[in-house]
């Protein structure tokens, strides 16, 4: 920077100064992309430091007092003052700063990370985010004095207080801030003394399998009451006494201090079928959990006691966000293979079984949305890709199927063929009516999700 620049800024600030008191924070901040590896309180200060001097030289020149060290004394700034003392002049009254009202000042700042850290030592972090909350009419003021004065290398107040703060609470608990995805966001108001804590969600990724037919992927409401208890329901409010998320995240609750959770699937499998082979992928979202440095497999030994053999999980791991859209995203296009054991109402004819085995390959089902699921699905047509249908028979009457198909497909209905809404299906081409459908999810295949 040449001598000339800097006798540039040093009159811009005594410029300002004349007309404005600043503090230091927001001094240095004016200028803060002059300098790096400094506050900008220290900036703030080295620039009212070089002024007084500047002003001590002069009246040494030329006898008079500069009123650029009345100015600078007007912040409070002590060798201004202490200088101005020493040459004679007239003290100025100390006036608050004109952009941050005596906001900004290090004692603050450390009374303010003080009280958040006291708050976040119930909780385990790994990475943390400041933010701050700033009046509107500060921010105004400091934008018409850049524009007054032509400022162009300042930078936001925001930027002091998050610094600020971040320092002091990461010196306390030494873990790194993190932009993109915190664990924990806190965002203060050194302006009213007030702060917030945002505790963002754990994810947990994994596969589970289910064991035992007749429990829902989520609890299912009672049909009659829809959840306020009747004696239908035994006054549970569950048409069911228990479902996969609760068996899953009822322990992870407790183990992660956590005050509630969701449950996500790739799909989700009907209600008396059961989940083997590698399972479905999930994932549990816990949410305002305390502990986040668990090891999983203390979660997974949890679960599948507390499960008895209903459930399993396995495979889990840490997740995000981000990869829960990409979960949520895969369950249209993700495949599904899957057991049916049908018993049909007659002789089953095998060379119909091999003419489905033949021709129910590489097609798309048309799929008008199953009567059963009309209460809480739109009803509307829907084209799925059924890759191929393998049968083996077990009796005159009994078949086992193997079907893979794409997500979304209603199996029961491609083997009834639910009245027609379901065409083609394995009962028409087969002239018999099934009384009686076993399914079974042996696979769920999901591009990008390895068990």
């Amino acid at each position: 920077m040449t001598s000339e620049r800097i006798v540039e800024i040093l009159d811009k600030a005594a410029e300002i100064l004349s007309r404005y008191p600043l503090c230091d924070y927001c001094l240095g901040r004016q200028f803060s992309s002059l300098c790096r590896g400094a506050r900008n309180d220290e900036k703030g200060k080295a620039i009212k430091l070089m002024l007084t001097m500047r002003s001590l030289l002069k009246h040494r020149e030329a006898g008079e007092v500069d009123e650029a060290i009345r100015a600078v004394a007007a912040t409070g700034f002590n060798p201004a003052i202490k200088t101005l003392q020493a040459v004679g002049g007239e003290l100025p009254d100390v006036k608050k700063c004109h952009i941050c009202r005596g906001a900004l000042d290090r004692s603050r700042f450390q009374e303010a990370a003080e009280k958040v850290a006291e708050e976040l030592r119930e909780y385990e972090f790994r990475n943390f985010l400041v933010g701050a909350r700033v009046p509107a009419d500060i921010r105004e003021i400091e934008d018409s004095l850049r524009a007054q004065f032509s400022i162009d290398t300042g930078e936001d107040i925001k930027a002091d207080i998050t610094r600020e703060v971040g320092r002091i609470i990461q010196g306390r608990f030494n873990v790194p801030v993190e932009y993109h995805n915190p664990d924990i966001a806190i965002v203060v108001d050194i302006f009213s003394g007030q702060h917030e804590i945002q505790i963002n969600p754990l994810f947990i990724k994994g596969f589970y399998r289910k064991l035992e037919r007749n429990i829902p992927q989520t609890p299912w409401y009672c049909r009659d009451c829809w959840g306020r208890g009747c004696e239908k329901c035994n006054y549970t409010g569950k048409e069911y006494p228990e479902s996969v998320s609760e068996l899953i995240g009822d322990p992870a609750l407790k183990i992660f201090e956590a005050l509630s959770y969701k449950f996500h699937g790739v799909g989700r499998e009907d209600v008396d079928a059961t989940v083997i082979g590698t399972g479905r992928p999930f994932i549990l979202e816990l949410k305002y959990p305390r502990k986040r440095l668990v090891d999983l497999s203390k979660l997974e030994k949890e679960v599948n006691e507390y499960a008895a053999g209903k459930v399993e999980i396995s495979n889990l791991s840490y997740s995000s966000r981000k990869e829960l859209r990409a979960l949520k995203s895969l369950s249209p296009i993700a495949s599904k293979t899957y057991e049916a054991l049908v018993e049909f109402d007659g002789e089953v004819d095998d060379e119909k079984l091999r003419m489905i085995e033949e021709e129910f390959r590489d097609l798309f089902v048309e799929q008008q949305t199953p009567r059963r699921v009309l209460k809480r699905r739109a009803d509307k047509i829907r084209q799925k890709k059924l890759y191929y249908i393998e049968a083996e028979k077990i009796d005159g009457r009994t078949v086992k199927f193997r079907i893979k198909t794409q997500g979304g497909l209603y199996v029961k209905e491609l083997i009834d063929g639910d009245e027609g809404r379901t065409r083609p299906n394995i009962s028409e081409a087969l002239g018999r009516r099934p009384l009686k459908i076993d399914l079974t999810v042996i696979e769920v295949e999901a591009p990008g999700v390895e068990a």
